[in-house]
């Protein structure tokens, strides 16, 4: 098949020969190569993170959660949870709060949530994310995440003693003055002693880490409240990620509530890793940019050293026009092998993402990903098409793009000066 003549004189001067210009060449593909390789990575990377956080957080809190503003506690939940089906809404009371865990010698803050085991499977899953034992819950009995039960040395079976700081310190009075009264306690404080009986795994390190389930009876007499007592009321709708009128409705039928949806608990955590991402796929995309300059130096060496062959084309009549396309077309191909190239090793890293940090936490003698800093468990990912087509797309704009100038320079050459030129 013969190919037209800028296409093929093209694909010519991009031919590998033992010459300086066939090193730059090769080094401008590889520019495009990094370039979106690192784009993808990135992107995919960061997206995994918002996605997977915000479903360990949807997976463990409520959609809607709602607390009382003239008291610490709903005193009956009863009429609101009837109330809230009646909006199609699921419901079930929670009890929260801080709590120091003890286990032998050792102390530990962490977070109780009180539920009702008849009712809390409407709101959350953590039903689905027991790995052992049971989610049954009876008083007397805890659920706890896998970190802590490694970090404590815990298992099925194991007693643990919790200890309520705000019935520890309720004999404790500070004055106007600024003083501490110290008073004897009327009654004798006794933790509550329960026994592990399923640990979960949420895939989110700070749940896994500190948040204790038990029955929210027993959670009441943790906290000195009366039994069917809740602070609040957990909910979930059918269409988390668009609400619409709802909270404001639920405010209207129940009064004298606050309602707080899952998006504004989180507003910070969530806005953080917008920015985060943003700022680093615009800090990534300099990259490319680079590349580009490396791909129109390539062409400006390429144009330079073949200035006596475009005079002798020009002199036979071949057009400035056709003499631009064959420039173009050199950075062209330059760009659609480097973004090709590039595309399939960020995908093949994103792919094997668990293996590669696992092999660079070996060589380097610690854990590249720690779940303490990074709060997931495993490296996320999740790269959209609209991702991957928009990275693709600015890529082949950008290396396009630098063509332009030595496009221009190649065409605008005089044929008797060029011929005259000695490269």
């Amino acid at each position: 098949m013969r190919l037209p003549a800028d296409i093929f004189l093209a694909l010519r001067y991009l031919r590998p020969k033992r010459t300086f210009v066939s090193v730059i060449t090769l080094l401008s593909i590889l520019g495009p190569v990094l370039g979106v390789a690192v784009l993808l990575i990135v992107t995919g990377v960061m997206s995994g993170f918002d996605r997977d956080i915000r479903q360990g957080i949807m997976d463990l809190q409520a959609h809607i959660q709602i607390y009382p503003i003239w008291a610490k506690v709903i005193e009956k939940p009863e009429p609101m949870l009837e109330k809230l089906k009646e909006l199609d809404v699921a419901a079930s009371p929670l009890i929260e709060g801080a709590v120091l865990v003890q286990v032998h010698e050792s102390i530990a803050p962490k977070v109780v949530r009180g539920v009702s085991p008849e009712t809390e499977h409407l709101v959350s899953t953590i039903d689905k994310s027991i790995i052992y034992g049971t989610h049954k819950l009876k008083e007397g009995e805890a659920l706890v995440g896998d970190r802590m039960a490694s970090s404590m040395g815990l298992h099925l079976g194991s007693m643990i003693l919790l200890h309520s700081p705000a019935r520890l310190t309720q004999n404790v009075k500070w004055k106007d003055d600024g003083t501490v009264d110290v008073s004897a306690p009327d009654e004798v404080y006794l933790p509550e002693q329960v026994k592990i009986v399923g640990i979960y795994s949420m895939g989110v390190a700070d749940f896994d880490d500190n948040i204790i389930f038990m029955h929210i009876e027993q959670a009441a007499d943790l906290y000195g409240y009366e039994w069917g007592n809740a602070t609040s009321i957990q909910c979930k709708v059918k269409e988390p990620l668009n609400m619409g009128d709802l909270p404001e409705r639920i405010a209207d039928a129940l009064g004298n509530v606050q309602v707080v949806t899952w998006q504004e608990r989180n507003r910070l955590l969530f806005g953080t890793l917008r920015v985060e991402k943003n700022l680093m796929i615009f800090l990534m995309a300099f990259i490319v940019l680079v590349a580009s300059f490396s791909i129109a130096s390539t062409l400006i060496t390429v144009v330079v050293q073949k200035t006596r062959e475009i005079g002798v084309m020009k002199a036979v009549g071949m057009s400035s026009r056709m003499i631009a396309r064959v420039f173009l077309f050199q950075g062209t191909i330059i760009g659609v092998i480097g973004t090709t190239i590039g595309t399939c090793l960020g995908l093949l890293v994103i792919v094997f993402r668990e293996n590669i940090a696992d092999f660079l936490s070996w060589i380097m003698g610690h854990d590249v990903f720690p779940a303490e800093l990074y709060h997931l468990r495993k490296i996320p990912a999740f790269l959209t098409p609209g991702d991957l087509i928009l990275i693709v797309s600015m890529s082949l704009a950008i290396c396009i793009f630098a063509t332009i100038v030595p496009a221009i320079y190649a065409s605008c050459k005089k044929p008797a000066k060029a011929l005259q030129e000695d490269n």
